[in-house]
């Protein structure tokens, strides 16, 4: 899929696919090395609505007619033919769909919204609407990797603190900086609210180091690329 502005190419894959709900990840193809000096934005907004994202852990409802979304890194709604999505470089995204209300959700969720709970946050408010958890159905997209998601001594005490010392590790030893594993971190606040584990379909691809057959970046990373523009989009979107 090409765009209509510059050159830019655009890869898409499939995130998750139910009766007349579809979730897709958009990414800049970074076999060009240019375009991961693209932002997309333009792009992206017209295909979805997207939140000012500011690493928060808030939350809206959105019934499509507004566009605008201030300090918000997370969108539900219960309306037919409005997709929303997130954009990401590493962090965490994550669609939802509720099949018993018909609602869905797009997440954002970097380490300040994991280890804040933005997931905890989307749950609240599809439960006030009457959402069964043991129904949800969520769907990560590619995101950075416990492997490679290095962070300092203070963040993993935080943690560890928080209750997720299992998604906390130190593969490189003791001496070295601790890793993080967010989609774990994110993944077990689904499970603690009722989601069921073979619900979740978790992505097993990392933005820092995975790669085309080329062996140039297969998607947009801020950590790899030394904080480059390119993000990917996430959306998903119930049918009509």
């Amino acid at each position: 899929m090409e765009s209509n502005r510059g050159t830019t190419r655009i890869l898409e894959e499939f995130l998750l696919m139910d009766k007349g709900v579809s979730g897709l990840c958009f990414c800049p193809d970074l076999r060009d090395p240019e375009n991961e000096e693209e932002d997309l934005m333009w792009l992206y907004k017209m295909w979805a609505t997207i939140p000012e994202q500011t690493h928060s852990c808030n939350v809206a409802v959105t019934d499509g007619f507004s566009r605008y979304y201030p300090d918000t890194d997370a969108l539900i709604t219960f309306e037919r033919d409005v997709p929303i999505g997130v954009k990401t470089a590493d962090c965490v995204p994550m669609l939802v769909y509720a099949p018993d209300k018909q609602g869905i959700a797009a997440i954002h969720s970097g380490w300040k919204g994991t280890l804040g709970g933005i997931v905890d946050n989307v749950m609240d408010i599809l439960e006030d609407k009457g959402v069964d958890p043991s129904q949800l159905k969520v769907a990560f997209g590619p995101s950075i990797s416990k492997d490679v998601y290095e962070v300092s001594q203070d963040l993993a005490e935080s943690f560890i603190d928080a209750g997720f010392c299992e998604y906390v590790s130190s593969p490189n030893g003791q001496k070295e900086k601790p890793h993080i594993d967010l989609q774990g971190v994110n993944m077990e606040r689904f499970l603690r609210r009722g989601v069921k584990p073979e619900n979740i379909k978790l992505h097993s691809d990392c933005t820092y180091g995975s790669k085309m057959d080329d062996g140039s970046p297969k998607y947009a990373s801020h950590r790899r690329s030394g904080g480059a523009p390119a993000r990917m989009l996430s959306c998903i979107m119930m049918l009509s």
